[in-house]
């Protein structure tokens, strides 16, 4: 594949898909450092969970360079994020990866990015919505009776995630210094307070429910070229297949801003 130029690509598994035959050769891809990390986990769905993840990054990498799965390699930056150490030399290329329960998703592209999933057929935390909302975000998720107040808790937690990971801080910033809103059908605008400094225009946000218990929501980093969004499934070293989304919300489209943050 020609590098993510413009674009977005997010690469979707699903573990029930992936055979056990296929996780002896995952493992063979994997260097001695990330074998151990696995190997920390204590519950055997976890190890396998990391396993899977850590292939569909380096096969779906392949996708984009001249390296076999097993060449990549990788390091955490100041802010504990994992960046490509090794990269072929001219190959500007961003990844994110989130996972939740039985599905992995991976974001490539040319620009900052970040991805989170959610299983949201799980308990929202929402008793304790001061330490992750703004006081707008709040009131609009406490006004909505509890099957909406849920599926609202995971909209509003999985787009603030994959912020935070586009902008590589973690959970530095303040969880309440930044809202999002939910104006018509199907849109979702994005604002800041202080002490945050950042441009709303920067960022194009999507979301959308793959399988009915999931939600994934993808932030990229604007200019002035397009941005469109590709979804694949896939199962690393076994096949992969385009994958036909519906976003349910999508910011505002409009001009990048002329200056960075």
């Amino acid at each position: 594949m020609e590098p993510a130029a413009g674009r977005i690509d997010l690469w979707c598994t699903f573990l029930g898909e992936v055979d056990a035959p296929l996780l002896p050769r995952y493992r063979a891809l994997l260097c001695a450092q990330e074998i151990e990390r696995m190997e920390r986990f204590h519950f055997a769905q976890d190890r396998r969970r990391d396993l899977v993840a850590r292939a569909l990054v380096r096969t779906v990498l392949s996708r984009y360079a001249s390296l076999s799965p097993s060449q990549w390699r990788f390091s955490d930056d100041a802010n504990g994020r994992p960046r490509i150490a090794n990269p072929p030399a001219g190959l500007e290329l961003d990844f994110n990866l989130s996972h939740s329960a039985e599905m992995v998703v991976l974001a490539v592209s040319d620009r900052a990015i970040g991805v989170d999933v959610e299983h949201i057929a799980r308990d929202a935390d929402i008793e304790r919505l001061d330490r992750y909302f703004s006081a707008t975000e709040r009131a609009g998720l406490l006004a909505l009776a509890p099957p909406g107040r849920r599926r609202r808790f995971f909209e509003l937690w999985t787009l603030k995630e994959s912020y935070l990971k586009a902008r590589g801080v973690g959970l530095r910033l303040p969880l309440d210094a930044f809202a999002f809103e939910f104006p018509g059908e199907r849109g979702l605008r994005l604002s800041f307070a202080p002490p945050i400094e950042d441009l709303p225009r920067r960022w194009r946000l999507r979301q959308f429910t793959p399988r009915p218990d999931y939600l994934v929501s993808v932030c990229g980093e604007r200019n002035e070229r397009p941005c469109p969004i590709t979804v694949y499934e896939a199962v690393p070293l076994a096949w992969e297949r385009l994958a036909e989304v519906d976003f349910s919300r999508s910011s505002d489209e409009g001009p990048p801003p002329a200056h960075g943050p």
